[in-house]
């Protein structure tokens, strides 16, 4: 049996071959534009560069059509696509391009000078597959359900990247997932302004799309007026991206006259999403809804309906159609309906594991199960809500207090531009919740207003007996991940320095 993508990718360029299949400013290319230019791209790569079956082909640059030329071409030939952040400096490339080995990596010029110093052949991103030449077929490949397709390096946030392996299979069955709980993916037409080295770029901005069916508008360049104008020229009915996003497009002026009629799949994650974010959207129309996934589970794991993130805006939904989701103990027993426990998922739709990782893969991925290392609970609905990671929990006082939980309180406020809630030492409970804030311009907020608020909302052990307000936008890795370790770090003396908020009472 065909479990391969590149059957329907086949089938799509026969039954479509005049649609539009990719757009990216003045260039479009039909459905069989692009089987064309790809295999001309399959072509290259052989000839040029001696890629071959099970090969890695690194690919480093903004999403465009030549990023998906490239790929494709890779994809044809059995390699294996392994995306490159065009965003990291010359000595994350090199970790990246050491951990898959590639035969070679093709690059923007923006990117060439950051791998130059590699021993790797280099090609022009620019220039794959785009000379016209007379090979117009390529000899078949033995391509196998179980092959990887792509190794996508986690963001690093808090440690060494990790190489997330998607194999042809895995990934029809993440996407029939994706069908089954959204029918409106299917031969969607999708706004991509995501980077290809992340799963929102990768999947919901490429091969998602394509696979079933439908078509892409990239953005390489981020500019929310020009989101907007391309929703609204392209009839855009898909959109997945982190909620800084949907919050710049929101904020901007022309977002109150925007026609974004057309939008029926609209999803975010990433960081913490406000009631009041779901209501502007849902203003103009729009379910906001907020997905849940990582990238060893193939992006959006589950996704709610429009009623559930309209009833219930801090959930994620109920779990899956296919993939079922636990709330389970450090034991592995499930919890109780309100208690937190870890999220684990149990479904076709995950990973195939960890590349070149036995170890590390058998206890991600053990039993047939992902760990995903966040802390969820499911309240009498069976609705689940994310409240923390594993190791971002601060233990104050012998209880657990769930950094996120206080983030997307604290994100609430209107004067709040930015917040990270990390754990810090504390002579009384032995460790305190510390929350770091950047306003907006002029907002007057104080540490008083926002204990006050976190008091109001959640139990008053809950709220941070610190409150540092930030000049500089918050470390962020190139995910838009911020990056808590660095925060750790820069602020363990901040008990030396800071106003502690707060007696030793815990009321």
């Amino acid at each position: 049996m065909n479990t391969t993508i590149l059957r329907p990718l086949s089938a799509w360029t026969t039954r479509r071959p005049d649609e539009l299949a990719v757009a990216c400013g003045a260039t479009s290319l039909t459905w069989a534009q692009l089987d064309a230019a790809s295999t001309r791209a399959a072509a290259e790569l052989a000839a040029e560069h001696g890629v071959t079956y099970g090969d890695r082909v690194a690919i480093g640059g903004r999403p465009t059509t030549e990023w998906v030329v490239t790929a494709l071409g890779a994809i044809k030939l059995g390699a294996v696509v392994c995306p490159l952040n065009e965003r990291s400096g010359a000595a994350d490339l090199a970790l990246a391009v050491g951990q898959t080995e590639p035969t070679v990596i093709v690059v923007s010029e923006a990117l060439a000078a950051g791998v130059s110093g590699l021993d790797v052949p280099v090609a022009d991103l620019d220039r794959v597959g785009r000379a016209e030449g007379s090979q117009t077929e390529l000899a078949p490949v033995p391509v196998r359900g179980d092959d990887p397709v792509a190794v996508l390096s986690t963001s690093g946030s808090t440690g060494t990247p990790k190489g997330v392996v998607f194999t042809h299979e895995s990934l029809i069955s993440s996407f029939f997932e994706w069908c089954l709980a959204e029918p409106t993916f299917l031969h969607a037409r999708a706004l991509s302004v995501s980077s290809m080295a992340f799963g929102a770029g990768l999947l919901n901005g490429f091969l998602g799309p394509l696979v079933l069916g439908g078509s892409v508008v990239y953005l390489p360049e981020w500019d929310p007026s020009v989101a907007l104008a391309l929703i609204r020229d392209h009839h855009v009915n898909h959109l997945g991206a982190t909620t800084l996003f949907y919050e710049q497009m929101a904020a901007h002026p022309d977002f109150a006259d925007a026609d974004l009629s057309s939008l029926t799949i609209a999803f975010t994650g990433g960081n913490p999403v406000t009631a009041d974010l779901i209501r502007l959207w849902g203003d103009k129309g729009i379910g906001l809804r907020q997905a849940y996934g990582l990238t060893e589970s193939q992006s959006h794991a589950t996704i709610p309906t429009v009623p559930e993130a309209m009833a219930k805006p801090d959930s994620v939904g109920i779990g899956g159609v296919l993939n079922e989701f636990h709330v389970v103990r450090v034991d592995g027993t499930e919890c109780a309906t309100d208690e937190p426990g870890e999220i684990v998922i149990d479904g076709p739709g995950m990973a195939a594991g960890y590349w070149r990782a036995p170890e590390l893969t058998e206890d991600v991925f053990g039993g047939g199960r992902l760990r995903t290392g966040d802390i969820g609970v499911r309240d009498d609905d069976g609705s689940i809500r994310v409240v923390g990671r594993t190791k971002d929990i601060i233990i104050s006082g012998g209880i657990n207090i769930y950094a996120a939980e206080l983030e997307r309180v604290i994100s609430e406020l209107d004067e709040v531009a930015e917040i990270a809630v990390i754990g810090v030492a504390d002579h009384e409970f032995g460790e305190t919740p510390a929350a770091l804030v950047r306003t907006v311009a002029d907002s007057g907020l104080t540490a008083d207003d926002v204990v006050a608020h976190c008091r109001a909302r959640l139990s008053g052990y809950k709220a941070p007996r610190y409150v540092e307000f930030l000049d500089a936008p918050l470390p962020r890795t190139a995910g838009m991940k911020i990056r808590k370790g660095d925060l750790r770090t820069d602020y363990a003396d901040l008990p030396s320095r800071g106003t502690r908020i707060g007696t030793a009472s815990r009321a």
